[in-house]
């Protein structure tokens, strides 16, 4: 899929800038071929996050751009860290005396990043802001303000994730937006039902516990008894990929109901030392050249491959005969050389939309998609989503209501 990038600009005054600001997301989105819902969901996206940012940093001046295709568009922002470290230092001193309490929601975060950062790089993401307030909100009212505050937030809603990075030179925020059409409606909406999580992590997968939790979920979602079958035998197929996996990791699952669609939410962290990385590594290696074993399988080796860097990802293959489909290649829709540090993403999609394409000349290209065609997951799932970035995991598994 075609990347493209927009012109970069600098900007010190939105307002006075604002219809050149304008010109490069109309032309990015006409080069992108970004259409319809997804084209508007973009300007507003921008719009919002260039009012953000300069409500942050005020008059300083700022570098904004967009790259991206009509999958994935992330919009760049990026200005000189003028804080000296006496500046830094008052602002951390502000903000640990507690006079700052009122600012604990999304906004106030955000801010903070910009403002009473240390003196060492720091980094802060939307999505590790999401699963650290999850898992406190069961017990902590505050923690349930601070979500109230974020499902309040524009930004947050319409964006897949927001990432802040701060070193002593600069500021950098990245907002990424991912239109896939499963997704037009999960993560771009208010769920109908956003059910209770279910924590996970390596050593407990295998428990009873975590079927009779699901069961006790999908009940919540008060679905017709042959959509309740279907995400149960979705939610069992995701564990048992969740089994599989050699990386020791925490992740929350949870369901949400929307009028036409289910989907599972699977969001982690792996703890992965150098140690760890290296024994994956020789394992990835090793299954490189291993007969074809089932879809989720090859799930699992995107995760873990994934951990270990975009390279990787695109050398999986496996062997169906006397040939070998390149099944990573052909599930990627974002990144290209160069690009590795924003991630990987994996799409059922895509995996199909590419081996469709290959079946009619290839052999190999053709038992991959017989054994596509056997499993439980491609047949109900309308996408499967897999994002890998760093030590970070997500995964959603979108199904259409029958």
């Amino acid at each position: 899929m075609r990347q493209i990038e927009s012109e970069h600009i600098k900007i010190a005054y939105l307002e006075a800038r604002f219809d050149v600001a304008n010109k490069v997301i109309d032309d990015f989105i006409f080069e992108a071929g970004l259409k319809g819902k997804s084209a508007l969901r973009l300007r507003l996206l921008c719009e919002e996050v260039l009012r953000l940012a300069k409500s942050i940093i005020g008059f300083e001046i700022c570098d904004f751009w967009l790259e991206g295709n009509s999958r994935v568009v992330r919009i760049h922002f990026e200005t000189v860290n003028h804080l000296d470290e006496a500046k830094q230092q008052e602002l951390i001193s502000v903000s640990s005396s507690g006079s700052n309490s009122e600012e604990e929601g999304f906004f106030g975060i955000l801010r903070s990043m910009f403002t009473m950062q240390g003196l060492h790089e720091e980094r802060w993401s939307l999505k590790d802001y999401q699963d650290e307030i999850r898992q406190r909100r069961e017990n902590d009212k505050y923690a349930q303000e601070a979500w109230e505050d974020l499902e309040r937030s524009l930004v947050a809603n319409l964006a897949d994730d927001i990432e802040v990075g701060i070193t002593k030179k600069k500021i950098t925020m990245v907002v990424t937006k991912d239109f896939s059409e499963a997704l037009s409606t999960v993560g771009s909406r208010v769920p109908e039902i956003t059910t209770q999580y279910t924590f996970v992590d390596s050593s407990k997968i295998g428990s009873e516990e975590i079927f009779d939790k699901a069961d006790e979920l999908i009940a919540d979602l008060e679905l017709s008894k042959k959509n309740a079958i279907h995400m149960k035998l979705l939610f069992e197929e995701t564990v048992g990929m969740l089994k599989q996996l050699t990386c020791d990791y925490h992740a929350a699952i949870w369901f949400e109901k929307y009028r036409t669609e289910c989907a599972i939410m699977v969001t982690g962290k792996t703890e992965m030392d150098v140690d760890k990385k290296v024994g994956l590594l020789d394992m990835a290696t090793q299954k490189g050249n291993t007969l074809a074993k089932g879809f989720m399988g090859k799930i699992g080796d995107v995760i873990e491959n994934g951990l270990l860097g975009y390279n990787n990802v695109m050398k999986l293959q496996q062997q169906y005969g006397g040939g070998y489909v390149n099944y990573g290649t052909m599930g990627m829709y974002n990144g290209i050389e160069g690009m590795a540090d924003s991630g990987i993403m994996w799409s059922l999609y895509e995996y199909k939309e590419s081996l469709g394409d290959a079946i009619q000349d290839n052999e190999e290209a053709r038992n991959a998609w017989d054994e596509l065609e056997k499993s439980i997951v491609a047949s109900l799932a309308k996408d499967v989503i897999v994002g890998v970035k760093g030590n970070r995991l997500d995964m959603t598994l979108v199904y259409e209501l029958e």
